[in-house]
């Protein structure tokens, strides 16, 4: 097998005698510089992002958002649309709707999520499940209709024990 010098010429003393005696020599160079390249591409990519960070520290301390995708597939949409149609003909919702009026609400009282926004499957069913849940603190309390019933029982005079 002839080699080349590195200036691309041939000569008869940079012959190898034999193949598995250049792979040896060429695996151990690579195994010698492997971890070594590695690790300067973490020291690398780290001072690049100390670097931007520095200069848009400057600017403001949060990272640049991503501007807002909308929705715009018609299937999508439409079944977002029956899950938060699903959502509003609930109890909890006409009860929330009647306590709480507009002006007054706060970030914790349940909002209705954005349907046009564009989230990940998961990330809607996620939203949709919050939301529902949140609603439910509105429902008419079972327990307190159950706690009267039980009085009522009581104040009859008949025993359930």
């Amino acid at each position: 097998m002839e080699r080349l010098n590195y200036n691309g010429s041939e000569n008869e003393s940079d012959k190898i005698v034999s193949s598995s005696e250049e792979m040896a020599v060429i695996r151990g160079i690579k195994e010698k510089f492997k971890p070594e390249s590695r690790e300067n591409s973490r020291n690398r990519k780290r001072v690049k992002y100390h670097s931007n960070s520095d200069s848009d520290s400057t600017k403001s301390n949060h990272p640049s958002r991503k501007p807002i995708e909308l929705e715009t597939d018609i299937a999508i949409l439409q079944r977002r649309q029956k899950q938060i149609d699903y959502g509003k003909n609930t109890v909890g919702y006409h009860n929330y709707l009647q306590q709480v009026p507009m002006d007054s609400r706060t970030k914790d009282h349940p909002k209705t999520p954005d349907k046009y926004t564009k989230y990940s499957r998961r990330s809607w069913d996620t939203l949709i499940k919050m939301w529902r849940k949140k609603l439910h603190e509105y429902d008419t309390n079972r327990s307190n209709e159950i706690d009267d019933n039980e009085d009522e029982a009581d104040s009859d005079g008949s025993c359930t024990k």
